[in-house]
């Protein structure tokens, strides 16, 4: 379904910045309409420097905005690996989303990084699942199923820290994985299981500069032939949107 979406693509970064801001903001709204709360979940890298476009917009709801993180790196918050950390720098910290709203691990559970994965995973997985149905709705399949998730992807395509053939692209219980050898440091990690990441209404993935065009045209293109195990970002099915720049759109 995914492949059914054409990417928007834009003259430069700022532009994708500005949509990203746009489509977050329609959901938002939409979101709260609804149910009277907006549940989000964002990933780290270069993605988070992108979320910058909303810090001066006047008409957000933010009070009823509820932040997740689709994976985190098992350190603790102010560790400049910490997607968490990396949010508050480049948004969160500028934003009046109440703290309780903003659901990162519990650093306590990650003085290091070894042998921090399986207890941060499993404290996540319970925080999640005891939240109210109308902060996190839960599917017939019970799945969450957060309005937007804001997706990046690497070099060699993986997605959260869902990395190429690795075991638990087919693990399916329970929502919050733990991951103990990432390819790329820090090893230990939470992550997002793949049908978590199915179950959101809307799944949005940015492409900026020319480092990203050539796999960002491989997960486009293998996502319309059901996808690719070694390639986790071409397996997110459903509702999909893609901003680029044009120097991330180079490849297309």
């Amino acid at each position: 379904m995914g492949s059914s979406n054409d990417p928007q693509i834009f003259p430069d970064v700022g532009g994708v910045s500005a949509a990203l801001a746009d489509l977050t903001m329609r959901a938002a709204q939409k979101a709260i309409e609804e149910r009277g709360s907006f549940a989000v979940a964002v990933a780290g890298g270069s993605l988070i420097n992108l979320l910058g476009g909303l810090k001066d917009k006047q008409e957000v709801d933010w009070s009823n905005w509820h932040v997740f993180w689709v994976d985190e790196r098992c350190v603790p918050h102010g560790d400049p690996d910490s997607n968490f950390g990396g949010a508050v720098k480049a948004l969160l910290g500028e934003v009046p989303i109440p703290a309780a709203q903003l659901y990162a691990i519990d650093e306590s559970l990650c003085p290091t990084n070894a042998g921090a994965a399986k207890a941060c995973a499993e404290e996540y997985d319970a925080r999640l699942k005891s939240l109210s149905h109308e902060i996190l709705p839960v599917s017939d399949a019970g799945l969450p199923v957060f309005d937007l998730l804001l997706l990046g992807f690497g070099p060699d395509g993986h997605m959260c820290s869902l990395f190429p053939d690795h075991a638990l692209l087919s693990v399916t219980e329970p929502w919050i994985l733990p991951i103990s050898d990432s390819p790329k440091p820090p090893p230990e990690r939470i992550t997002f299981s793949l049908p978590v990441v199915n179950a959101a209404k809307l799944k949005c993935f940015t492409a900026v500069g020319e480092g990203k065009a050539e796999m960002a045209a491989t997960i486009i293109e293998k996502s319309s032939s059901n996808g690719d195990s070694f390639i986790p970002a071409s397996l997110v099915k459903g509702d999909i949107v893609w901003l680029m720049d044009e120097a991330g759109a180079s490849k297309l």
